[in-house]
């Protein structure tokens, strides 16, 4: 491998008539407030005042490493295109402010260095090259005046309006004392062109480039797994004619997952579905492993399935009655929303097996709902109510992804696989005492509702067990003090003492009345647990007791509506 490696100026990098092209295979710019925050304090803390002058200093602001000869026109970007970006950013800003400032010339004369260049033919072009932000970077940042033509849209183009708002804020802002508006803007120039240094390292070909992303990322340097292995895919699924079809399914996978999980969290969660059990820090080597092995399709197919499960895992992360049109199969939706809701993640990649198993007609309706409500009913229970600890938990639903996997078209090892996992449901689920215990912790109040969402949960799931059907759905509800809470003995917000009440019902209940009369008000509802609640309680007055009496049915209720079926 031939590396030339050389200290260099921003000046020095950005005058030459070169294109620095961000490659397919790079992260998108993701810096956000702290980072350019950081970026920024880091340059003005350089500039001193001496003998009435700014004077900047010399700062090493890490490595940028391209792929390209000093003979070419242009270089592809390895290491380093977060701080190439700000620093154009930063550097248009710069061109702003001295035009604000009505120096015109030396507006026009950094933006023909820095920002656009002009080849042999006088043909111009921007130096710096990023297809992804197409076309606000370069309409509205680059551009010498915005086109306003061009909106942020993506999460990278947000970030990149975000950085050109902030860093514009902060040089109109950068006012040392004695010194005017235009010596301070052009101390910056300064400081940034000719006084932050890198050490730029240039290697001749693209699998070097490979070799030194690699490299980079087992020396510390902050490359992901998961850019690694999207390295891999590009630079093997190389074919960008008539289309770059890699970057587009690319971005697919990143829209599919963006709004409920982050890419490295997805990509783990369908890894450990379907290879082998790995941490974060663990993936690439696990995927170097695999792909020696053989047992990685070739690029495209590769970035296909990765596709697909970033489809599946959507429906698990953003679940909706309209990816389970069939009637039955409705309560996989309303089962996958409440896992989400009780922050249960270690599950997905057993649910991502289970639901291309399911697509592929391996595994039948009345089992497939089975096991994504015991799943549901399981966390509700362990997660939820008795906070457990879920150690080694991530690890049995991985086994049984794996099971799932290998299992391929054969229904009747697709079937064992998922008992074996219910099975070690059923032996892990809470018993009556932590029920118990949990639901004796719980309370509510009006300077307390922390546990209001938990209560109604555990409300709405007596309901639809006294409902004795899945297909109806208990709608909202407010939570009523049988015992009016105003006079603060602590009973009074436990759940003994409450019960589920339509609002409208609970809105017309007025403070102080008695028990006796509060149940006129109850016969009105059309809730199961009221009906059952009013068969238990026929006297006419409510006291500690009476609301213990409560609390034990309510947990015999919850008990019985939680129980996990066979399969």
């Amino acid at each position: 491998m031939e590396l030339i490696a050389e200290t260099r100026s921003v000046n020095q990098i950005l005058s030459p008539n070169k294109k620095y092209i961000v490659p397919r295979f790079q992260r998108e710019f993701s810096w956000d407030d702290e980072e350019i925050g950081e970026f920024w304090d880091d340059i003005v803390q350089q500039i001193r005042i001496e003998d009435e002058r700014l004077v900047p200093s010399e700062y090493f602001i890490g490595c940028i490493v391209l792929v390209g000869e000093e003979s070419k026109a242009s270089y592809q970007i390895v290491d380093g295109q977060q701080r190439l970006t700000t620093l154009t950013v930063l550097l248009r800003c710069i061109i702003s402010r001295l035009k604000e400032l009505n120096d015109d010339a030396a507006a026009n004369a950094l933006y023909a260095n820095v920002i656009e260049g002009t080849d042999n033919d006088g043909n111009r072009y921007f130096k710096l090259v990023n297809e992804t932000p197409k076309p606000f970077f370069q309409n509205e940042l680059q551009s010498i005046e915005p086109q306003h033509l061009s909106k942020a849209k993506t999460t990278e183009e947000r970030l990149l309006q975000a950085a050109n708002t902030r860093l514009k804020k902060r040089i109109e802002s950068y006012k040392p004392k004695g010194f005017s508006d235009l010596d301070a803007v052009k101390a910056i120039r300064e400081q940034v062109l000719n006084n932050l240094k890198v050490i730029l390292v240039t290697a001749k070909d693209e699998d070097d480039a490979y070799t030194i992303f690699e490299t980079l990322n087992a020396r510390g340097i902050s490359l992901t797994s998961v850019d690694l292995i999207k390295n891999w895919i590009f630079k093997n699924y190389s074919d960008k004619h008539p289309h770059d079809n890699a970057k587009d399914v690319w971005s697919q996978i990143r829209h599919d997952t963006a709004k409920y999980s982050d890419l490295e969290t997805f990509f783990r969660h369908y890894w450990n579905s379907r290879y082998a059990f790995a941490s974060n820090d663990r993936l690439y080597k696990s995927f170097k492993d695999q792909l020696r092995r053989g047992r990685i399709s070739e690029a495209r197919d590769f970035l296909l399935e990765i596709r697909s499960a970033a489809s599946r895992y959507r429906k698990i992360g953003q679940p909706t009655e309209s990816d389970w049109p069939v009637q039955r199969e409705k309560v996989i939706a309303r089962s996958l929303a409440l896992i989400n809701q009780y922050r249960v993640t270690q599950v997905r990649p057993f649910l991502l097996a289970l639901l291309e198993a399911r697509e592929n007609k391996n595994i039948g309706q009345s089992d497939m709902v089975a096991i994504v409500q015991n799943i549901e009913v399981f966390h509700f229970l362990f997660s939820s109510l008795c906070q457990e600890r879920a150690s080694g938990l991530e690890g049995t639903y991985t086994r049984a992804a794996k099971q799932l996997y290998v299992a391929g078209g054969d229904k009747a090892k697709v079937l064992s696989a998922i008992k074996i996992l219910n099975n070690a449901l059923i032996r892990k689920k809470p018993n009556q005492q932590k029920i118990n215990s949990a639901l004796l912790g719980l309370s509510f109040s009006d300077g307390n509702d922390s546990n209001k969402r938990l209560i109604q949960t555990i409300y709405r799931k007596i309901e639809q067990h006294l409902l004795k059907t899945t297909e109806l759905i208990p709608g909202s509800f407010s939570i009523e003090h049988v015992r009016d809470q105003s006079t603060g003995k602590a009973w009074m917000h436990k759940i003994g003492n409450l019960l589920p009440l339509d609002e409208s019902i609970n809105n017309r209940i007025k403070a102080g009345l008695s028990f006796e009369q509060k149940k006129i008000h109850y016969t009105k509802s059309k809730l199961k647990v009221v009906e059952h609640f009013l068969s238990c309680n026929l006297q006419n007055t409510w006291e500690e007791d009476d609301s213990k009496r409560w609390f034990s049915e309510v947990t015999t209720l919850l008990i019985d509506s939680t129980e996990l079926k066979q399969i």
